[in-house]
């Protein structure tokens, strides 16, 4: 189990580093959006994705860790 948990973290880590590195590129891509850009402000798109990436590193580490060990029974 300690495996599966390590190969999801990697899987969350390289997610996070691609959303950070090629923030620019996802939003030439799927294009701008339209709540990150009423409610974060100019660049909100830009800002949406970088949380989004901060998210992903959060899970993975938590799934590490082991704290959502309730939610999926393991």
């Amino acid at each position: 189990m300690l495996w599966l948990k390590i190969i999801v973290f990697i899987i969350c880590l390289v997610l996070g580093i691609l959303f950070l590195v090629k923030t620019e590129r996802i939003v030439f891509t799927v294009g701008h959006n339209s709540w990150a850009e009423k409610y974060l402000g100019a660049g909100g798109s830009y800002t949406m994705w970088k949380l989004i990436a901060l998210f992903t590193f959060i899970f993975g580490i938590m799934f590490l860790w082991g704290k959502f060990d309730f939610v999926f029974g393991w």
